[in-house]
């Protein structure tokens, strides 16, 4: 453990018992998927669920929070971020079988290892999360989804932890899943979700899935650091048309590009900055 990390703590009699890994001005841009951007002033990644509520009633209740999965659809400032930023693991929680057709699982989880996991039992409904880079948490925050699927289609409640440790729990309806929206607060923190599909023969759910890598393999720029589609569609017209529409298609500034295979994903020639990524954008 850091021990420059003790200066964020209101309790530090408790940095021994924290299990996780801190860092104090760690590059978290290079950890993104975008592969630009600066570092955090504090990271602390943790190792279960009592480990995060753990340091999240021992801050400093001044301290800046700022939660991510796995990077793969953010854009982190050349300035870097202030205050602690906590990065949900990919082991967080795991995944466990409630019934046929639910599933709990834990918001650091891959999309697509749900999938795979839903193709095992037989569960249809969860095949396009094999389209979503990223992890269930920030997928559920921002009802992620791909090629006419969404989270709100799946997601039937969701736990939380607030800025002060405290465990909630709100169901769909409570959290306003819209077009790549909710209303879940930035102090609550996903910690795990069940969610709900319907049975489905196996080779069905492998047929779907086998789709959507292809179209996602054909539609998508492959190989170069990219965070996805960059802009939401807009009054039914999707974002892609009215990029190549007003002739940016192929624009780039800096080591910022459109790419050419598909308008509204921006990728990274190899030394963007994030300035780039945001001047190329605006």
């Amino acid at each position: 453990m850091n021990k420059l990390f003790l200066d964020i703590l209101d309790r530090p009699e408790v940095f021994s018992d924290l299990k996780g890994k801190s860092f104090c001005n760690k590059s978290i841009g290079n950890m993104s998927w975008l592969k630009a951007g600066g570092s955090a002033e504090f990271l602390y990644i943790p190792s279960n669920e009592d480990d995060l509520s753990l340091i999240l009633e021992s801050l400093n209740p001044d301290i800046k929070l700022n939660i991510f999965g796995k990077l793969s659809n953010t854009l982190v400032r050349d300035g870097g971020l202030p205050g602690l930023s906590i990065i949900i693991p990919s082991s967080f929680e795991g995944i466990e079988v409630l019934s046929d057709t639910k599933i709990k699982v834990g918001a650091g989880v891959p999309d697509k290892v749900l999938a795979e996991k839903s193709l095992e039992l037989g569960i249809g409904g969860l095949e396009f999360l094999t389209g979503i880079p990223g992890s269930i948490g920030g997928g559920i925050f921002m009802n992620a989804g791909c090629f006419g699927f969404e989270f709100s289609d799946i997601v039937l409640d969701v736990n939380f932890l607030t800025k002060n440790g405290k465990k909630i729990n709100k169901k769909s309806n409570e959290i306003n899943l819209s077009y790549r929206n909710s209303n879940i607060p930035e102090d609550l923190i996903i910690t795990s979700s069940v969610v709900q599909g319907f049975l489905k023969k196996e080779f069905e759910i492998k047929n779907l899935m086998d789709e959507i890598v292809v179209k996602k393999n054909t539609s998508q720029p492959q190989g170069c650091p990219t965070g996805g589609s960059t802009f939401k569609n807009q009054n039914n017209v999707k974002a892609w048309e009215l990029i190549t529409k007003s002739g940016m298609s192929n624009a780039s500034f800096g080591g910022a590009m459109v790419s050419d295979i598909h308008s509204n994903f921006l990728i990274n020639k190899g030394s963007a900055s994030a300035g780039d990524f945001e001047t190329l954008g605006n």
